[in-house]
């Protein structure tokens, strides 16, 4: 048996200490979405900047509602996610099919002429084979309209850009209220 004295002992438990100490690092996101690829992050940004254009007032992408949409598809709406990676390879398939480009580098009027079809189930089941096009066109919809209206805690409606162009109130905070003038 092998004498071990007290600098050794040290030795290790410094270099166990410091691995354990270091893991954390190795289990950061590479990534700004917990869901979505960059890729996929930038097709529907896209379609909800469709969806509540920034004008005179804030759109989609100002209230984040890509992180909304990317947040409960990792958490609360995993029985969408399917859906949602379906929806995107079958609208992306079809943009570049019909016009040699992605979705995302579509200019506007294209993209809404696009998103009108799929609204309308005019695309056919060859060129979109996995579900509905209107289901996925809802589903977007319909998250789109949570993000950019619902609470911030959720990861959307980035400081309560919604409620400030209604000129509506802050929802009461219990224990804390807010007055406007």
């Amino acid at each position: 048996m092998t004498e071990f004295n007290r600098r050794d002992f040290i030795k290790s438990a410094g270099l166990a200490f410091g691995s354990v100490l270091l893991f954390p690092s190795c289990l950061k996101q590479t990534s700004a979405y917990r869901f979505f690829t960059p890729g996929e992050a930038k097709c529907i940004i896209a379609f909800c900047e469709q969806i509540i254009p920034k004008e005179e007032s804030p759109g989609a992408t100002d209230a984040g509602v890509i992180y909304y949409i990317d947040r409960q598809l990792s958490t609360i709406f995993v029985y969408d996610q399917e859906t949602y990676r379906n929806g995107i390879k079958n609208l992306q398939a079809y943009c570049t099919k019909m016009s040699g480009k992605s979705f995302e580098s579509l200019v506007p009027p294209e993209q809404v002429k696009i998103m009108k079809m799929m609204e309308s189930n005019q695309i056919s089941g060859t060129e979109w084979p996995q579900g509905k096009p209107s289901e996925f066109f809802n589903l977007i919809l319909s998250h789109t309209m949570q993000g950019f209206y619902g609470s911030p805690i959720h990861g959307g409606n980035k400081n309560y850009m919604s409620f400030d162009m209604l000129r509506i109130d802050y929802p009461l905070v219990i224990g804390q209220n807010r007055y406007r003038s």
